[in-house]
């Protein structure tokens, strides 16, 4: 096995490149090939600077000339990676949203093709895409799969060392189910500890979402207009009128959606429903079957018993963004409660009498609260008999009433929690942490977990006879 490592990064732009430029930087003193690819021109520009080999995706495309036919790729490509449909691989893009299907087709198969032809250029040993709902990221991933390269996916959660790194996939559970196990004096002392210092903190892991009008909103604008008309005329993700618009619109729905919250009847039994953010790529891509919040809602409000409530609350992050339609209709849906997304989730949990969550840390938060957990889209800590699971809506009206009577063991939950925390590593994804000390942390995480799958493929060969995308565990 080589001591060298060569590390792919894939990203959009600005905020994305300038982290895991830093994070690359870090990787590189460590002795290691890092290479980026990014879709802005600009982007590649500023990490060339930095002495990295940097690529941006259009220019890579461009390279391709004459494809040919189009629609003979895509044939080819929707066989040899296995994708339900060709369409399934930019179905989620929303630069493909209205867009004729042979020009999604042919943008699509050009992603691909330049994907494949990078790769047999690189031969990257590791690649890190970052989650999205992007085709840039969806081709790296579905062509490093095909070439058994590790595909590291970064993913947050409330742990103190908070990186949930998933190899391959995006969906799996945290840990085998055999890492369950009774638990140390030493871990018992500091999951307690951890325990109580959550709960009282009573603080969201995520920021809020926050539309105000700045002089650093302002700055962002013209430099988004400079680029675009310097040096990124092609890039499909850089709209600075569009996302000048969007900030506004979102402004406005702020305001115009406080009419809609309701103040919280705490007389009332109730279960809580977290939303997901709306163009969450869990539930575009990973679940879509639970994309339709609103029937969510209606049918766990129906199965409730009478006398119950469910209260609402919008994601920290998705303020501004659900729409006042969205909003109104949950308003008048009977018993349900739309709460002031100020409200503390901490709160509502604590007084619920269990929660319901698509795949939401929110699940994670009531275990802590002893409460018990109906999912429904399949999240990392579904199947551990610690939660009640439905695979989407249907049989709700029969696992509402479980959920309900559920008395969750409290030691198989602090087993489940433990082990979660142990598989979890140090640092964080760029939009929750971009600082210089994230950076510098994540990078010696993203090294030792490349070294654990390496190693563990280099060891066995198993990995060529297990079918792509099959989850690996990081210890």
């Amino acid at each position: 096995m080589p001591s060298q490592q060569r590390y792919l990064f894939v990203t959009l732009g600005h905020i994305e490149s300038d982290f895991y430029g830093r994070v690359g930087a870090r990787i590189r003193s460590a002795g290691h090939q890092v290479t980026h690819l990014t879709f802005s021109r600009r982007a590649a520009q500023q990490l060339r600077r930095h002495g990295f080999e940097a690529v941006c995706m259009p220019d890579l495309i461009a390279e391709l000339g004459d494809i040919g036919d189009a629609e003979a790729h895509a044939a080819r490509m929707a066989n040899a990676y296995n994708t339900p449909t060709f369409r399934d691989i930019y179905r989620t893009d929303y630069v493909c949203d209205g867009r004729p299907e042979p020009w999604c087709v042919d943008r699509t198969v050009r992603h691909m093709l330049a994907m494949e032809m990078l790769f047999e250029r690189l031969r990257p040993d590791v690649i890190v895409p970052e989650v999205g709902n992007e085709t840039i990221r969806t081709a790296a991933h579905l062509v490093a799969l095909r070439r058994y390269v590790p595909v590291l996916f970064l993913f947050y959660t409330i742990f103190p060392d908070p990186l949930r790194l998933y190899v391959d996939t995006m969906q799996a559970p945290i840990v085998p189910l055999e890492e369950l196990r009774p638990l140390l004096p030493e871990e018992e002392r500091r999951l307690d500890a951890f325990m109580t210092e959550f709960k009282q903190r009573n603080m969201p892991i995520r920021a809020y979402r926050e539309a105000p009008v700045t002089f650093r909103r302002v700055r962002v604008l013209m430099r988004h207009l400079a680029v675009k008309v310097v040096w990124d005329r092609d890039n499909d993700y850089l709209h600075p009128l569009r996302w000048t618009l969007g900030a506004f619109r979102e402004l406005l729905r702020r305001r115009l959606a406080t009419r809609f919250y309701q103040e919280h009847d705490q007389s009332r039994p109730y279960v809580y429903f977290p939303l997901h953010m709306v163009d969450d790529y869990k539930l575009k891509r990973v679940v879509p079957h639970c994309a339709d919040q609103l029937a969510i809602v209606e049918h766990v409000a129906r199965a409730l018993p009478h006398g119950t409530d469910l209260v609402v609350k919008e994601h920290p992050m998705s303020i501004g963004r659900n729409t006042l339609t969205m909003l109104r209709r949950l308003r008048r849906m009977r018993n349900v409660q739309l709460v002031s997304p100020g409200t503390s989730s901490h709160a509502l949990v604590a007084a619920s009498q269990g929660v319901v969550v698509v795949s939401s840390t929110v699940g994670l938060e009531a275990m802590l609260h002893g409460k018990p957990v109906l999912t429904l889209g399949r999240p990392f800590y579904s199947g551990f008999g610690v939660t009640i699971d439905l695979d989407g809506l249907a049989g709700i009206r029969e696992a509402v009433p479980v959920m309900l009577a559920d008395q969750p063991d409290p030691e198989r939950t602090r087993q489940f929690l433990m082990a979660a925390w142990r598989s979890c590593m140090p640092g964080a994804p760029v939009l929750v942490d971009r600082s210089d000390v994230n950076a510098a942390t994540l990078a010696r995480s993203l090294v030792k977990a490349g070294w654990l799958v390496i190693a563990s493929r280099a060891v066995s060969r198993e990995s060529r006879d297990r079918s792509p995308g099959q989850p690996e565990t990081l210890v």
